[in-house]
């Protein structure tokens, strides 16, 4: 029988969905830097398989055998796992094959629907109650987002226009990768009842999948200092650290704060890539945080945690 979780590791685990998204918001422009300097895929192979290696470290040091992730529920590791797995691959090669670096905001912006997406989908998944302005809530907030983001000198009609087939593949791929997250994140809380995860294995597996792929590729990989630091702050903090930490918030902590505050992750995740990759972004973009606000307010409102009959959280 499961043990109950405590109030205090709650917090814990709330806290540290709260890392992982401060991670997150600079992980859009280091993993375009990364995609640059060591091609999209190579690169993207080299930091699953590093943050996988590393997580599996670091949970063999506190007492968590592979073995026990192996036996989790086998819903949890095919059905979470598969979704992850899409989720990576997805946005590794969505970022990596934007045009250009000003297009790799526009891929953002689709990507962070995710956070909106997460919220709705708790109701069909999680049962929980929502009031009807929940749907003005999500608009306000993806207004925002899109506002924050290509509201100014981001980017221009032209340059989209010369973009075409081009960044249609990336947003698609990124919209798949908001779907993705937004599911593996409420169904990691219905799922994953356990007190340990599997991200390790999540992440061996979609360097797996990028295997795959990368086979018949051709991508030209330039070591540097940078492009060392990138892969390592991929590896670590985004792979092995922030993705573990996402989920066991997901899992056992605050769910609905965590999806909430994930409406501001976008807004900070702009300005730190028009910094990191020296894109101007438009006066707008203080108007799409109060937008953003605004939203995640209403939606923070409008939803009542509802634990489901069938499959109660713990």
């Amino acid at each position: 029988m499961t043990a109950q979780p405590t109030r205090s590791s709650d917090r814990v685990s709330t806290g540290g969905g709260l890392v992982a998204l401060l991670i997150w918001s600079t992980t859009m422009a280091v993993s375009r830097g990364m995609a640059e300097s060591l091609g999209t895929v190579t690169g993207a192979v080299l930091a699953t398989s590093a943050g996988g290696l590393v997580g599996l470290t670091v949970a063999w040091m506190q007492g968590v055998r592979p073995a026990r992730m192996v036996a989790l529920p086998l819903k949890y590791l095919l059905g979470c796992g598969g979704i992850f797995v899409l989720y990576v691959v997805c946005i590794y090669t969505a970022v990596g094959w934007a045009p250009n670096r000003s297009t790799v905001l526009v891929v953002g912006l689709v990507n962070y629907l995710w956070p909106a997406l997460t919220v709705v989908l708790s109701i069909p998944i999680l049962h929980y109650r929502a009031r009807w302005w929940i749907v003005l809530g999500c608009i306000v907030a993806v207004c925002g987002t899109g506002l924050a983001t290509i509201g100014g000198e981001v980017f221009s009609v032209s340059e989209l226009s010369e973009a075409g087939a081009g960044l249609a593949v990336p947003l698609g791929l990124a919209a798949v990768a908001a779907v993705a997250w937004a599911l593996y994140s409420n169904l990691a809380r219905r799922w994953g009842r356990a007190q340990i995860g599997a991200v390790p294995l999540f992440l061996l597996a979609s360097s797996g999948v990028l295997w795959l792929l990368r086979i018949g590729q051709t991508e030209t990989t330039t070591w540097t200092v940078k492009s060392v630091a990138e892969l390592g702050f991929i590896s670590v903090a985004q792979s092995a650290l922030a993705y573990g930490l996402w989920e066991r918030g997901m899992r056992r902590g605050n769910h609905l704060l965590l999806a909430v505050v994930s409406y501001f992750t976008p807004i900070v995740s702009t300005a730190v890539a028009a910094v990191y990759l020296q894109v101007t972004p438009g006066p707008s973009l203080l108007f799409g945080c109060i937008l953003v606000g605004g939203g995640a307010l209403m939606c923070k409102l409008s939803v009542t945690e509802q634990p489901c009959v069938k499959d109660a959280v713990p």
